[in-house]
């Protein structure tokens, strides 16, 4: 046991741990940078948390979900729309925190198979959550449940294992992996975005905490909650990974419409 605790804490020295906040911008910009992340990380031991948000108010589409027609009333709301590389249902991006994870899904801390490495990384951000005297609980839900179905929302149902707040969902993931290397992206609503009504079964933070937190506060509560949980400290990416082929394709109706480059 003490020589596997000893490997354990040699791998975290030797593994570089990034924190990247690239602030506001497009759709099209965040997708194609959390891929170009994924192609920088390649073999390197590497992991990095990404923090990001959205201008103008967006919505992100599952990758296998079907560009409908309200994404057209969207539109001419001037409300931008991308589809992930990711999985799931919608994502209203306004008044939320969203980050990135990518890693390696051999990584020995948040890595394994889809379920596990859920559940590995919601005990981080239920940590966060209990800095701000919330209590959560990771709630594993199935593929084959079909309630809500016919909801395009990625809140209106709990998947492989959701973080929960009295019974109502508080955070939406979604993997995408290619070979070794797997892209987590994630979204809390921070409190509900105007003109857009929410589901019942979905929870945010201001209806957890009973007041509003500021954007800020709660991303340096998600670095303490991974800090604690994985026992590393982050350091900065000074790199510019983004690749101009990429969001040229995130910012394409081929792409867009049909999820092909």
């Amino acid at each position: 046991m003490l020589l596997h605790k000893t490997q354990l804490l040699i791998n975290i020295a030797q593994m570089m741990w990034y924190l990247i906040d690239t602030g506001f911008n497009d759709p099209y910009f965040n997708m194609a940078y959390d891929e170009s992340l994924m192609d920088y990380v390649g073999d390197r031991d590497t992991v990095i948390l990404r923090f990001f948000n959205f201008s103008p108010v967006s919505v992100s589409l599952g990758y296998h979900q079907k560009a409908g027609e309200w994404l057209r009333a969207l539109e001419d709301k001037g409300v931008k729309w991308v589809r992930r590389r990711t999985g799931g249902r919608a994502v209203v991006h306004c008044c939320d925190f969203t980050y990135s994870l990518i890693f390696h899904r051999s990584n020995p801390f948040i890595g394994g198979n889809v379920i596990e490495s859920y559940g590995k990384i919601s005990f981080a951000f239920k940590k966060a959550f209990e800095v701000l005297g919330v209590e959560t609980i990771v709630k594993r839900g199935s593929l084959r449940n079909k309630k809500n179905w016919g909801s395009e929302m990625c809140f209106s149902s709990i998947s492989l294992a959701d973080l929960c707040w009295k019974n109502k969902k508080i955070i939406g993931s979604a993997q995408y992996r290619i070979k070794e290397v797997v892209l987590q992206q994630g979204t809390i609503m921070l409190k509900a975005p105007p003109g857009f009504s929410l589901d019942s079964d979905m929870a945010t933070v201001k209806m957890a905490t009973g007041k509003e937190v500021a954007l800020d506060s709660f991303k340096a509560v998600v670095v303490k909650g991974f800090e604690s949980i994985f026992g590393v400290s982050f350091k900065k990416f000074y790199k510019n990974p983004l690749k101009k082929k990429l969001l040229l394709q995130y910012s394409s109706a081929g792409w867009n419409f049909k999820g092909v480059c």
